[in-house]
């Protein structure tokens, strides 16, 4: 398995006041009853920049080296990908009228490149909430296609993602009355080389794809844990998960095989809330990308009885936490889904 990305995950208003600089992404519907190719065309087709800003990251990021292997993977894409999700690259592909290879690559860039700071915590009533901030170098593009999709079956909501227009998989989501999830970068070589490697492992799943595979088929927080700590993945990440019951919070620290360990919420001091940013917990986060301190002083700072989407939309606006590479920001929680809060960052 292996490859896609655009996008990462979540959002819905529910009138938290915004910045002058934050505004509110687009909102679509993707109906999982149609044909997979025919899903995402009315999404992409309003997005008429796409495929030039697409092929200004896959420019930047890919190495030339790379480029004829991810064109040999386009041309089998069935071999590599479910044929599900190869069929919905396939559909924005025409409806882009550019390249399947073009789709390929920038989903699988999208996939393994991304910085983020992913927050699980519980109020003093026993709710869970789940706040992030995705960090993305190529912040003035990503912004501009940022979206908030409802992944519907019979015209109901089974999930829901915020993530960017032409991407497949999905970095955050929210499954109601369940789980939700989110997933950060874990720096573990290359991004082209971990391609290489998952092209031998076929059983190996794009991490993206594994979460939606889970938003869609896994109906409690255990069953979700229990997926995206067993699945073998094409790169490590870490993996958020935040459940629709009191005490459901851990944080995934996902090697290639397996997990390296599970960080459970109440084993987080003070145990009411727990902060992943892009470094395994157990060891101190790099002087010149230190997020994580400020975000767990923010939360002290909150307290565990003033938890809200304003208060939260608080501690993910501070600096550094927000940096000027935040493309936006999500506020959500699975046992009040329409809670969920999302906003496009302009720090």
């Amino acid at each position: 398995m292996l490859v896609l990305l655009l996008s990462a995950v979540v959002a819905v208003s529910v009138g938290t006041p915004l910045s002058l600089q934050d505004s509110t992404p687009q909102a679509f519907t993707v109906n999982l009853d149609l044909a997979p190719a025919q899903r995402w065309g009315h999404v992409v087709t309003k997005f008429s920049k796409l495929a030039k800003d697409a092929h200004k990251v896959i420019e930047s990021l890919v190495p030339e080296d790379a480029i004829p292997l991810v064109e040999e993977i386009g041309r089998e894409l069935d071999s590599y990908l479910p044929m599900e999700y190869a069929d919905e690259m396939r559909g924005i592909a025409t409806a882009m009228n550019t390249s399947l290879g073009d789709i390929v690559l920038v989903n699988l860039a999208y996939d393994i490149t991304a910085f983020c700071t992913s927050i699980v915590c519980q109020d003093s009533k026993g709710q869970i909430w789940h706040a992030r901030n995705l960090d993305y170098s190529y912040g003035d593009i990503l912004r501009s296609i940022t979206i908030k999709v409802d992944f519907q079956k019979g015209g109901q909501t089974v999930y829901t993602g915020v993530t960017f227009a032409g991407y497949v998989g999905l970095l955050t989501g929210q499954r109601p009355q369940a789980f939700t999830v989110t997933v950060d970068e874990r720096d573990q070589g290359q991004w082209w080389m971990n391609l290489l490697i998952a092209i031998l492992d076929q059983t190996a799943k794009p991490l993206s794809l594994l979460v939606r595979d889970v938003l869609a088929t896994s109906t409690t927080y255990a069953d979700a844990v229990d997926t995206l700590s067993s699945t073998d993945t094409e790169a490590d990440a870490y993996f958020i998960v935040g459940g629709a019951k009191s005490g459901e919070g851990v944080v995934i620290t996902k090697s290639r095989i397996g997990a390296d360990d599970l960080w459970y919420m109440n084993e987080a001091a003070p145990g009411w809330f727990i902060v992943e940013t892009n470094y395994d917990h157990w060891v101190p986060p790099p002087t010149d990308d230190n997020r994580r301190d400020p975000a767990v002083n923010a939360m002290k700072a909150m307290g565990q009885g003033n938890i809200s989407v304003t208060s939260l939309y608080n501690v993910i606006s501070t600096h550094p936490v927000l940096n000027n590479k935040t493309v936006y920001s999500i506020v959500m929680s699975a046992a009040q889904p329409t809670t969920l809060t999302s906003w496009i960052r302009i720090p």
